[in-house]
């Protein structure tokens, strides 16, 4: 009888130590502090306040230069004048941005699906790599801008036009993305599958695309900023309104003020998508922040 209780003992010891091992020492002493999932850490808020004082001091830079260098109106303007005209006309730069923003997360979905697709078209299939890949890296070296105009002619000049430049140009890196992902899921992990007779697409659903989230999320947040420049394209191919018709409106007239108000809109655009990712990558793969 003193087996079994030895054997009971084991069991509860070893998986007492893998909850201690899950669990925090505050959550294991019974914290309630501690249970509570945190939305943003000291480090994460740390990052951000560096992030805000750099952006903050590049401005500094840029009024100062253009106060000690005193260029004339038509070849620089400083931020002060760039943000008195976003306060002048909020209504005019608020409606064009919202058309810039509805392009760029139209064509960054549409990229994200396809190239996530394409990556795992060609990891799980030798003979769509041999055919398809050499095909995607030649298409990837012929400009964007050079895709734009055949777009237009096929989707005309409304919305779609401008959400197909942008889904070109953030296609790519997802494709590359999540391809080496699914490529360097380890020899031990595919072993476990096999040992364990999971079906190919329990593997690749409980597996492969696991492991690959990090790297896919690394392409989307290289995506999401580029989809926003390929919208802006597509305007100044073809565009009556957005923030790339504001910059080529504002080009005709010299109106830098206008111009760099746009290029801050866009910026700032960029930013917020980029680190909103960035979040919605962490929250999907936390284990990857415990490695770093």
């Amino acid at each position: 009888m003193a087996t079994p209780e030895v054997s009971e003992v084991g069991e509860v010891g070893e998986v007492g130590s893998a909850d201690l091992r899950r669990t925090s020492p505050e959550a294991a002493l019974g914290d309630p502090a501690a249970s509570k999932p945190r939305m943003f850490s000291r480090d994460s808020i740390a990052v951000g306040a560096k992030a805000i004082a750099g952006i903050v001091g590049l401005f500094v830079v840029w009024q100062l230069l253009v106060v000690i260098f005193d260029p004339p109106e038509y070849l620089a303007v400083g931020p002060i004048s760039a943000f008195a005209e976003l306060i002048d006309r909020p209504e005019y730069f608020a409606s064009n941005t919202f058309v810039t923003l509805q392009e760029a997360l139209a064509g960054f979905a549409l990229g994200t699906a396809l190239g996530v697709l394409c990556g795992a078209a060609l990891h799980y299939s030798a003979t769509v790599r041999s055919f398809l890949y050499p095909a995607l890296i030649a298409i990837d070296t012929i400009p964007k801008v050079a895709l734009a105009p055949l777009f237009i002619v096929w989707f005309g000049f409304g919305f779609e036009s401008k959400a197909f430049v942008a889904m070109a140009i953030a296609f790519f890196p997802l494709v590359i993305n999540t391809y080496d992902g699914l490529s360097a899921v380890p020899h031990e992990l595919q072993e476990l599958a096999r040992i364990n007779k999971a079906s190919s697409w329990k593997k690749m659903m409980k597996i492969d695309f696991i492991y690959a989230i990090p790297s896919i999320f690394s392409g989307a947040k290289i995506s999401i900023s580029l989809a926003v420049g390929g919208a802006v394209v597509g305007e100044f191919i073809a565009g009556s309104k957005g923030l790339g018709y504001v910059i080529l409106l504002a080009n005709s007239q010299v109106d830098l003020p206008s111009m760099f108000a746009a290029f801050i809109v866009l910026a700032a655009i960029a930013l917020a998508l980029f680190f909103l990712v960035d979040f919605a990558g962490r929250k999907l793969a936390p284990w990857k922040n415990h490695a770093k």
